[in-house]
């Protein structure tokens, strides 16, 4: 068979008019992933005679079919005539593009090279199956989350629900609630587990490993750590015992993905780090997937301590991405990016990219991330020396955490504010804030070390030898401390 490039596409649109044969050639020469031109040279004929018979310009009777079939050899001639099969089992007016992955069951029983030629079905091929099952779960998801959450189950009992599409549709939306609302992220990863638990064969297995993945990320971003391990531990185990034929996982980038992400919070940094590596080499070399990659490995860096790695690799990011295509990706990228440029003193650069922040955090974001994004702009007014703009940006900041009982984020803001104050010289505002700040001491969490450090504050205040530079020092030490509680403030030991 000649090796040179092909010119032409092996096989052109379905039509409606040709006879079962020249449909079966047709899908045999894309089994075959043979083109016209090589097509003809294998059956001694010429090209034109070839784009004829796929095309159902010249009919291809049911005999002929088969003898040309016995050109490409013994196993292509057995798929092609199942392939015959098929194709005249089906309505004159049937599209064989709906019969070929049924085709693909089909040849697969047949062993040796039929077998391997139904599993190099051609991806255009697949994705149409793929986009199908796509469709059929988005449209029966509209109309299931319309309902109360203990309803869902009600009608997810129906079998069209029960599929591998569906499960990673649920699981999809589940990571995009996680930054907004950690409790709806887990009711929704909670229900495509359930689904999981009921989709059968190898599309069961494959969203049996997901679903618990995608449970493990929902109790991550909870806090409940220790139940993320568990549920990560389950969906390990059933990838080390796969059904039958040992198929291979869809998305193996994504599983990656998110056990990286524990690693992060659980401050495994450096295997993270390496699990953020092997999903790049199995991702897509550009795009969105590895702009969320790239996103991981910018958190794990400025967990790290290297806020300049960090920005690196968050530009890198952005470069990957269309902000209209991507917007909530793409919002994260720009807030890390701000923050990290404030944190190592570039509060100009990052007070350029306020505008476009606003306007994304408008149109996506609600409840936490305004907060942080009211924090941000402070804290690019404290760098920029507009003092009295930061210290509103702050009170209100730290104000809006106590409503949301999210004492850690208060302590630090607080923290910040208590410095500005100081460089203003109002100690008697940092006094009275001390004094709001004493359920902190209390809570549950804010980690031991932690409040040492704030302790060391609140007894430098009383004997009023406070300065902006320890307000700094611990407030630094927060950001670092946030996700070591092992750190010892140095001021403390």
């Amino acid at each position: 068979m000649s090796r040179h490039r092909r010119t032409a596409p092996p096989v052109p649109p379905p039509k409606r008019d040709r006879l079962p044969a020249n449909r079966a050639l047709s899908a045999l020469a894309e089994l075959l992933d043979l083109s016209q031109q090589q097509m003809a040279e294998k059956l001694h004929i010429e090209r034109g005679t070839v784009s004829d018979l796929v095309s159902g310009k010249k009919k291809l009777k049911p005999d002929n079919f088969r003898r040309k079939c016995a050109a490409f050899g013994r196993k292509a001639e057995a798929a092609g005539e199942q392939l015959l099969g098929l194709a005249e089992g089906f309505a004159a007016e049937a599209d064989l593009c709906q019969a070929t992955p049924t085709a693909a069951g089909v040849i697969s029983e047949i062993g040796g090279e039929a077998e391997r030629l139904a599993a190099a079905l051609p991806a255009k091929v697949r994705e149409r199956a793929a986009a199908k099952a796509r469709q059929q779960a988005a449209a029966l998801w509209k109309d299931i989350k319309k309902l109360e959450v203990p309803e869902w189950r009600l009608i997810a009992a129906a079998p069209e629900v029960r599929s591998w599409a569906f499960v990673k549709l649920v699981g999809e939306e589940s990571e995009r609630a996680a930054s907004v609302d950690a409790g709806h992220a887990l009711e929704l990863a909670s229900f495509a587990l359930w689904v999981a638990e009921r989709v059968s064969g190898h599309e069961g297995w494959v969203s049996r490993v997901f679903g618990w993945a995608i449970l493990s990320n929902a109790r991550r971003v909870g806090s409940d750590l220790g139940g993320a391990e568990e549920a990560l531990a389950c969906s390990a185990r059933l990838q080390a015992d796969p059904p039958e034929g040992r198929p291979e996982l869809p998305e193996l980038w994504r599983l990656l993905d998110l056990e990286a992400s524990l690693r992060i919070d659980l401050r495994q940094l450096p295997e993270a780090l390496r699990l953020l590596d092997q999903a790049a080499e199995v991702a897509p070399r550009t795009g969105p997937i590895r702009a969320r990659i790239l996103c991981k490995r910018s958190i794990a860096l400025d967990r790290m301590g290297d806020l300049e790695g960090s920005i690196a690799v968050l530009r890198e990011a952005l470069a990957e991405i269309d902000h209209e295509a991507e917007p909530h990706l793409f919002c994260m990228l720009q807030f890390n990016l701000a923050d990290c440029l404030t944190g190592v003193g570039k509060a100009a650069e990052a007070a350029e990219m306020l505008p476009l922040l606003r306007r994304l955090q408008a149109q996506l974001g609600n409840g936490l991330n305004q907060i942080r994004m009211r924090w941000l702009e402070g804290k690019i007014d404290a760098g920029l020396g507009r003092l009295d703009r930061a210290i509103e940006a702050l009170s209100w900041v730290r104000a809006a955490f106590v409503r949301e009982d999210v004492r850690y984020d208060e302590a630090q803001a607080g923290m910040e504010l208590a410095g500005l104050y100081l460089k203003k010289g109002r100690t008697a505002d940092v006094k009275r804030l001390v004094l709001r700040m004493e359920p902190v001491f209390r809570a549950k969490g804010v980690h031991a070390e932690a409040k040492k450090a704030l302790d060391l504050f609140r007894r430098a205040v009383e004997m009023e030898t406070a300065t902006p530079e320890l307000a700094g020092r611990v407030a630094g030490y927060l950001r670092r401390a946030r996700y070591d509680p092992e750190l010892i403030f140095e001021e403390a030991a």
